[in-house]
């Protein structure tokens, strides 16, 4: 099923109409819209979360060359893009694999490589929770470092958002932008409103996107929902007029390219 129809209690998800939507990075997986009014301002991104494509960081770092970014991730390194590699070598003896997806590993480790070699660019191979340890991170302290920024928050971490931002809406004063990734909206969408709610009292939502890697819940909402969201103490939006229809056409496109994008309306 590739589409549905909110219930009429979701209302609560629609997004602001804003005229100054673009989209960053590829346009399938890791791509995400943005305001095209913030993405000026802001010159500091932190991404908890990182994928083998970095797309949308390499699109914010040519916006303005003194742009910073600082990535999060304590599941991502060499070793895991060189064991990807190797298995899929491997993959071929046992006439498992195409030598495309050995191609495929190695451009991976080669952009990491890439990555992490740009002065712009810091990775920390440590855990994002809520949580405050020698091993892990949370939200408060990693913004406490990056005090004055203009910050676009980026959150792609398979579910641990929720325990991540339960304080946000005590510590986005410096936060102009948030990106995120909500996951399993079937099983969590009591953690996902707790967390939603203490977002909408300093930031709009501007625009939603159903990822097709997964299909919908009982009440029509995508199990798995990008969402952006603007803060409105900084950017206060003049009307409140809501966007019922998705995907939206040259802004929307399906994470997975060889299936259906999700539609959805209310």
């Amino acid at each position: 099923m590739n589409s549905s129809r909110l219930d009429k209690s979701l209302k609560y998800i629609l997004p602001t109409k804003t005229n100054d939507l673009v989209r960053f990075g590829n346009k399938n997986d890791s791509g995400y819209v943005i305001s095209k009014k913030v993405i000026k301002k802001v010159n500091f991104m932190i991404s908890f979360g990182m994928s083998n494509n970095w797309s949308f960081e390499e699109s914010f770092l040519a916006i303005n060359s003194n742009n910073k970014i600082q990535i999060y991730d304590h599941t991502v390194g060499y070793d895991y893009f060189f064991l990807g590699l190797l298995k899929s070598i491997k993959r071929i003896f046992y006439f498992k694999s195409n030598p495309k997806n050995v191609l495929k590993k190695l451009s991976e480790l080669i952009g990491y490589h890439k990555i992490i070699n740009d002065n712009r660019i810091q990775h920390f191979k440590i855990k994002v929770s809520n949580k405050n340890s020698h091993k892990e991170e949370n939200l408060k302290r990693i913004l406490s470092k990056a005090k004055n920024k203009k910050i676009l928050l980026s959150i792609d971490i398979e579910g641990d958002e929720y325990r991540v931002l339960h304080n946000i809406a005590k510590l986005s004063k410096f936060i102009h932008l948030i990106v995120i990734e909500f996951h399993f909206l079937d099983k969590k969408r009591f953690l996902f409103k707790k967390v939603l709610k203490e977002l909408k009292k300093n930031f709009d939502i501007i625009h939603i996107h159903g990822n097709n890697y997964t299909s919908f819940c009982n009440d029509g909402l995508p199990i798995t929902l990008e969402m952006t969201l603007r803060n409105k103490k900084i950017y206060p939006l003049p009307q409140k007029n809501l966007v019922k229809k998705f995907p939206i056409k040259k802004l929307d496109y399906p994470n997975f390219k060889d299936k259906k994008d999700l539609q959805f309306h209310y």
